[in-house]
């Protein structure tokens, strides 16, 4: 998933610039402006290379370490009773080149650890980015909620205006009493109220995607309109705890920190073992004065056999044996967490997929209702209050029902995230697209 990820990142890192902004983004956009601006995903990435390096680091362990000495050295050497004194000049050059043939497993076991720590940081990058995937989605649909909630506003005013136009009219012909015109008025300064709360709810809403971008707050940038489409198929919940168990990339990070700390515990426990050291040496010797140049070789096998620390190998065994243990409890309270995750966005998805139709068949006969009372009281059979009374259901039913999409979309990107199955969920699911 990381390299789909940055794929996508650098085939539209290019193409963005401050006109960018200008246009209709799409979901896809959002989410490179947001790989590409966060600090989180950039600091991932790079524990993810620093753990490449620690491996290379260990690794390194396998190879012969070579060191050049050179010294040059002038004196005189004093001999008091017998003389004469001597002067010397000399020039040395030593290559040593020292090799581990075996160490009893703890080289092997600081590699292994290595390992499980990349991939524990590989995984963690991979979780960082569908956090910040998540993110950008949730607050994309809520930016769009509060864009469907502001028309809805305006479209209510307009209802609002209309219906105070029809008492003031009628008010005027002597049909109905002031107070109809006072009512209407009311219900028009509520709707201008909640016009402006939408205006302002918005302002903020979108500040808030922007800053979920990794932009400054102030910037400003519009979003395509998601298309329509029909509800996606859910699986069956043990189908997706499954599922979870095996994709939910910081569950696999955690599984690998483990893997890490028991290689760690055991690389301590064979620190105290025996080593067995190759070391090779060769140099020479010029002295300016006499003449008396010469060489020298070392070849020399070491057995190294620790035998007291002060109990220090005893405590750092039971320092890697708790850091083990604490892991695993981690993992553990992970899994747990998991489950309730999975179920809780599983049943929400679940109650959700069954209100919208509801919702929406509530927008349409308050829609209805609100027409035909309007028309009844115009022609005098339906007092204000019936009028002012189906107003207000339409506009809770408009809210009422863009609130249920969007929080159907919602549940339905934090379900695919919480069974670490939301790049797919991107591919496949509904798109924004420019109008």
């Amino acid at each position: 998933m990381i390299k789909t990820l940055f794929l996508i990142t650098s085939l539209f890192f290019f193409f963005f610039s401050a006109s960018a902004f200008a246009k209709e983004l799409k979901v896809v956009e959002l989410i490179d402006l947001a790989l590409t601006h966060r600090p989180e995903t950039k600091k991932s990435w790079w524990n993810a290379k620093r753990a490449a390096a620690s491996l290379k680091l260990a690794s390194s362990a396998y190879l012969p370490s070579a060191n050049l000495s050179t010294q040059f050295a002038n004196g005189r050497d004093f001999k008091f009773l017998n003389g004469p004194n001597v002067d010397y000049t000399i020039a040395e050059a030593d290559l040593t080149l020292t090799l581990l043939l075996y160490d009893f497993g703890e080289r092997d076991a600081q590699v292994e650890a290595a390992k499980m720590a990349l991939t524990a940081a590989n995984w963690q990058t991979d979780w960082t980015m569908q956090k910040v995937l998540v993110e950008v989605l949730t607050n994309t649909y809520t930016t769009l909620n509060s864009q469907e909630m502001l028309r809805a506003a305006e479209t209510a005013l307009e209802d609002a205006h209309n219906m105070f136009e029809i008492a003031k009219q009628l008010n005027q012909a002597g049909l109905t009493p002031i107070t109809d015109v006072y009512t209407s008025r009311s219900q028009l300064v509520q709707a201008q109220m909640e016009l402006i709360e939408k205006q302002n709810h918005l302002v903020i809403q979108k500040a808030r995607l922007i800053s979920s971008l990794g932009l400054q707050a102030e910037e400003t940038l519009a979003i395509a309109p998601i298309t329509d489409c029909p509800q996606q198929k859910v699986s069956e919940l043990n189908q997706l705890l499954t599922l979870a168990q095996q994709k939910r990339a910081d569950l696999l990070a955690k599984r690998a920190r483990v893997a890490e700390m028991r290689a760690l515990h055991l690389k301590t426990k064979r620190a105290y073992r025996p080593k067995l050291t190759l070391t090779t040496g060769a140099g020479a010797n010029y002295a300016f004065k006499d003449q008396t140049n010469g060489g020298q070789y070392l070849i020399k096998l070491n057995f190294d056999v620790p035998l007291f620390d002060g109990f220090a190998h005893t405590y750092r065994n039971r320092l890697a044996y708790t850091d083990l243990k604490a892991t695993i409890e981690e993992l553990a309270e992970a899994e747990i967490n998991l489950s309730f995750e999975v179920f809780s966005y599983y049943s929400n998805l679940q109650s959700l997929q069954k209100t919208l139709p509801l919702a929406e068949e509530g927008l349409k006969t308050s829609q209805l209702a609100y027409e035909g009372a309007l028309k009844s009281y115009g022609a005098g059979k339906e007092n204000i209050a019936v009028v002012s009374n189906a107003l207000l259901q339409l506009a809770a039913a408009r809210n009422r029902f863009s609130d249920v999409k969007t929080r159907l979309l919602v549940a339905a990107a934090n379900l695919a995230f919480s069974t670490g199955t939301l790049l797919p969920y991107l591919e496949s699911s509904c798109e924004t697209t420019s109008s």
